[in-house]
């Protein structure tokens, strides 16, 4: 291998692929050690593809030697929506060189399969080259300045929609906090304002061009005090729809965005408020709320985050909301569905588990199979609600400085290193709460809470395990881990 270059054949230099390009040019570089070039493959000459080693991007519809490697059989076609295929073998071109092909399903297939190159081969499967003597200077060679281990790998996401939760106020760099979720392969944020920021559609095209939506959250009724002195007569709920709908209006119809998110009245823990039955009562004024807006705005989607602590033994009233809107649920039991649900982790006890599991089957099967399904898993970072308040008006969305962020960063420290011992030994809970609802639906909305977590500064090891078991449910909690933590992306805590 030595002596023969290292090129790049794309398909195309735009959108998620642009991306691809860019990851791949900087983690090769890392370890090449050298520039590398870029041809378009419609373009390149016979010669170069000859005498070099090929990093081959694309898909069958924009990279014609990657449909030319299908059409002979020497690489695996992905179809699975997101999915992708990487190989690394020799080239058929010349016996000494080798190709590393990246093929797509689609253009977030080619985002994501980069991405898996980046993280999993550059992270550590190259590193199989060169174990002999530590302390030789074999060891340090990468497969870029020898022959590289070949590899043959296919995959696509378990859950189609991958999200995080999160208030805006608690996003300090919005590029960073986005450049971070393409790393996961996370495809969704709901973003949680008291007012739409100003610069709201620079945000959505940033998160766009990486291939991410965003959905804007706003209250339906929803206070710090959850509600306890609003009223459920007809003539508040009247109100409260009509000052929803302006609140839409005057903020959120007039700028870019994939959707809304709302919370109301549920996140309690009792089944009435003033007399009234919480679950019906809520269904009532979702559905009439939902229905005007809607008869405006027919494309708008809109998500009911629903706290099943006031509701889960009023199911039937549940099951009426409006089809057109889905429904995200939070609380339906112990980690990771609820943070502060973890006793019984450390007590082995498995009923509190099971009876989640059983439950989170149930709430899947209340609604059809076409309509999509959401829920939230917490527990890698929290808000400190007793430094809470509301934000003022007019406020630009991720934009702090440097210095803020590196002080933040460190005083965030201890609770990320406890929530990641959480995730670390309970990972194989996740894994069977996730796998639970995958075996039971498909269109799936799975969302994180990550409250001022420093996202935007460094991947958290339990936000990793989190987005790997979304991408891959059918491996173990403890796979999971060890996978994430060979990936030069994630930050162990205080290591």
């Amino acid at each position: 291998m030595d002596g023969k270059r290292w090129i790049v054949v794309y398909g195309k230099y735009e959108g998620l692929q642009k991306r691809a390009l860019n990851l791949i040019n900087g983690a090769v570089f890392d370890l090449y050690k050298d520039y590398i070039s870029f041809y378009k493959a419609d373009e390149v000459c016979e010669e170069l593809v000859k005498e070099n080693n090929l990093i081959i991007l694309g898909s069958v519809e924009d990279n014609c030697i990657i449909k030319e490697f299908i059409d002979n059989g020497q690489i695996t076609l992905p179809t699975a929506p997101q999915g992708y295929s990487i190989q690394i073998k020799d080239s058929p071109y010349n016996n000494d060189c080798q190709v590393m092909v990246i093929c797509g399903a689609d253009e977030h297939g080619v985002l994501y399969g980069a991405v898996d190159f980046v993280n999993k081969y550059c992270g550590y499967i190259i590193f199989k080259v060169g174990r002999g003597d530590m302390e030789s200077d074999e060891y340090f060679k990468t497969a870029f300045n020898k022959k590289a281990p070949e590899w043959k790998f296919v995959s696509s996401p378990s859950v189609e929609e991958r999200a995080i939760w999160t208030w805006g106020h608690c996003i300090y760099d919005y590029k960073a906090f986005f450049d971070n979720m393409v790393m996961l392969k996370l495809n969704q944020i709901v973003i949680w304002n008291d007012y739409a920021p100003i610069n709201a559609n620079e945000v959505v095209d940033y998160a766009h061009s990486l291939g991410i939506k965003v959905i804007w959250g706003f209250a339906w009724g929803w206070g710090v005090n959850c509600n306890y002195s609003m009223g459920m007569d007809e003539q508040s709920l009247t109100a409260l729809k009509h000052e929803i709908i302006k609140k839409y209006e005057s903020e959120y119809a007039c700028i870019k965005g994939d959707g809304i998110y709302f919370q109301s009245c549920t996140e309690l823990q009792k089944e009435y408020i003033n007399g009234k039955l919480i679950a019906e009562t809520v269904v009532n004024l979702v559905n009439d709320t939902a229905s005007a807006l809607l008869e405006k705005y027919p494309d708008l989607l809109i998500q009911f985050g629903l706290h099943s602590d006031s509701v889960k033994n009023r199911l039937e009233f549940i099951k009426k909301v409006d089809k057109r809107v889905m429904i995200v649920w939070e609380n339906c039991g112990v980690f990771p569905f609820h943070s502060n649900r973890t006793d019984h982790l450390f007590n082995d006890s498995v009923e509190p588990v099971d009876k989640t599991v059983e439950f989170t089957k149930t709430i899947c099967r209340l609604r059809s199979n076409d309509e999509k399904f959401g829920m939230v898993v917490k527990g890698v970072c929290t808000l400190d609600w007793t430094n809470f308040h509301h934000q003022q008006k007019n406020l630009i969305l991720g934009e702090k400085s440097k210095s803020f962020i590196e002080n933040r960063t460190k005083e965030k420290q201890r609770i990320l290193k406890m929530r990641q011992a959480l995730w670390v030994r309970f990972s194989d809970y996740v894994q069977k709460i996730i796998k639970g609802v995958v075996d039971v639906r498909n269109n799936l909305n799975v969302q994180m809470v990550l409250e001022d977590g420093m996202f935007e500064k460094e991947i958290p090891l339990s936000s990793a395990v989190y987005a790997q078991l979304l991408w891959d449910c059918n491996i173990s909690g403890e796979e999971a881990v060890c996978e994430v933590m060979q990936y030069p992306c994630v930050k162990i805590a205080n290591i």
